[in-house]
């Protein structure tokens, strides 16, 4: 019962956070705000500083480091799977004016 209520309140906030958002970015437009994306250095120092956090918690908890392995080896295979896929799909259609 608490893996279905899961579940559900999973899909439903990931179908909130779906339709709401481009409405959101239309109002942000309109208001004549200026959007920008994270340059790679502010990528490259977040990612870095999660991953010197990972580490810790890795060094300091064995129960979050079996959780964090597990994980880690499971989103390396998802992004290259994405990379070839998904990825490929959402950037062509991203070019589209449709």
């Amino acid at each position: 019962m608490v893996e279905a209520a899961a579940n559900m309140a999973h899909t439903e906030m990931q179908a909130r956070y779906d339709v709401h958002n481009p409405t959101a970015l239309k109002q942000l437009v309109a208001a004549k705000t200026q959007l920008v994306q994270f340059p790679t250095s502010v990528l490259d120092a977040a990612y870095k500083h999660s991953m010197d956090i990972y580490s810790e918690l890795n060094a300091k908890n064995p129960r979050w480091k079996k959780v964090y392995t597990d994980y880690a080896k499971f989103r390396s295979e998802q992004n290259q799977w994405f990379r070839f896929t998904e990825a490929t799909f959402d950037r062509y259609m991203q070019g589209k004016k449709a």
